[in-house]
């Protein structure tokens, strides 16, 4: 059986519109899953692409359907890689902005040579585009949160066979310079529509399960037990899930959220010279000092090292700063009240989720090198992650002096 062009697109448009509708509901419903408000921005974008060209295939009325379709695939292509992003919690105000003008570059490209037999040069841009979004798309699935579980592997998967495709596509066209048998294979209706259809059901299909799976991914499962040493301080395993959980609400909802990593050093030295009981009493005094100053509402912890993480929700990121600053001297003082041999240098690093995103690991890494650096610094006692030149002169009020 032979189906003509313009029924394949009508086929295309209703699988189309009928996947992406229901995600698109399904997402009216769930109205605090960020990613999933992206993806649906992408499926209605598919939705515009395929409506335009069956108005195309059917009225005959110029080019400018042709470029709204074009434009509408290569924004759908490029929501899809900005909805991965958002699931994984880094922030898209720049892909947001190189997708809005990529798919505008291909309705341009289609309203200035038109669709005639010279509109191969205005198909290649958005061959090009989307063979980029998809792969952008495919390489952010295999990172982060996306990476841990096999749907997402699966996502990056099905994206890095749409990557190939718009390439094969991109290539085919450059090959024949917009002419030959292999540039209508490639570019023929029907062999495009069934592509889509494809695309569409596995992605609507994967991005569901991403979506229903999301609690698990972010690490806050139920059936997980907390860990407290007995001066009140999360074990590693357990803080890493409590911040998981509240880096996920946060993300749902937007907000800013802060983690401090107050780094203690000299602790070594202070054994070596005074004995282990010593350096322990260091230890435990700065403890309890982080404790007692902490926000109400904040999760303490430790990581494997030993490092005491503090995980809050400032008001503002000069709040998340001055916080910081305020405990800074007001352990030292504590620790200079509390009868210890030696009172050791302290570093205190703060990132942010407004700078950093809302991935666990990478805010965590992130204060911790931004101790790291307040603590080799000589100027400076706190030191705020991406605001510091990351290790360079800390001279444009970032920072907060000694």
């Amino acid at each position: 059986m032979t189906l003509d062009p313009d029924t394949v697109i009508l086929i295309t448009a209703l699988v189309v519109h009928v996947a992406g509708g229901l995600f698109v509901l399904e997402t009216m419903v769930r109205k605090d899953d960020r990613a999933g408000r992206v993806w649906a921005l992408s499926f209605l974008a598919a939705m515009i692409a395929t409506e335009a060209f069956v108005v195309e295939a059917v009225l005959g009325v110029g080019s400018w359907p042709v470029g709204i379709g074009q434009g509408g695939w290569v924004a759908c292509m490029g929501l899809l890689w900005i909805g991965c992003r958002v699931f994984n919690g880094r922030r898209s105000g720049r892909a947001a902005l190189v997708v809005a003008l990529a798919a505008l570059l291909a309705f341009l490209a289609v309203l200035l040579v038109g669709t005639g037999p010279g509109g191969w040069s205005a198909r290649w841009v958005m061959f090009a585009a989307n063979a980029a979004f998809a792969a952008l798309g495919a390489a952010e699935a295999l990172r982060g949160s996306l990476r841990r579980t096999r749907t997402g592997v699966a996502l990056g998967g099905v994206l890095v066979v749409v990557a190939a495709f718009q390439l094969v596509r991109l290539l085919a066209g450059v090959t024949m310079a917009g002419d030959g048998a292999l540039l209508r294979v490639w570019s023929d209706a029907g062999i495009a529509g069934v592509a889509t259809i494809a695309l569409t059901i596995v992605v609507v299909v994967v991005t569901s399960v991403l979506r229903a799976e999301q609690v698990r991914l972010r690490g806050t499962e139920d059936s997980s037990l907390m860990a407290i040493a007995p001066d009140g301080v999360l074990l590693a395993p357990s803080f890493s899930r409590v911040l998981g959980g509240r880096l996920m609400r946060a993300n749902r909802r937007g907000e800013l959220f802060a983690v401090l990593a107050v780094r203690i050093d000299a602790l070594s030295r202070i054994s070596t010279a005074f004995g282990v009981d010593e350096a322990e009493h260091v230890r435990q005094a700065a403890r309890a000092a982080v404790r007692r100053l902490a926000p109400t509402t904040a999760a303490l912890g430790s990581d494997e090292r030993g490092l005491l993480l503090l995980a809050f929700q400032p008001s503002s990121p000069a709040d998340a700063r001055q916080l910081a600053a305020r405990m800074h001297r007001a352990m030292l003082d504590q620790l200079r009240t509390a009868g210890v041999p030696v009172v050791p240098p302290i570093g205190m690093g703060v990132a942010l989720t407004s700078i950093t995103g809302y991935d666990r690991d990478v805010l965590v890494e992130a204060a911790r090198s931004a101790a790291r650096r307040a603590m080799g610094s000589d100027d400076v006692s706190v030191v705020v992650a991406g605001e510091d030149g990351e290790g360079e002169d800390a001279d444009r009020g970032q920072a907060v002096r000694r």
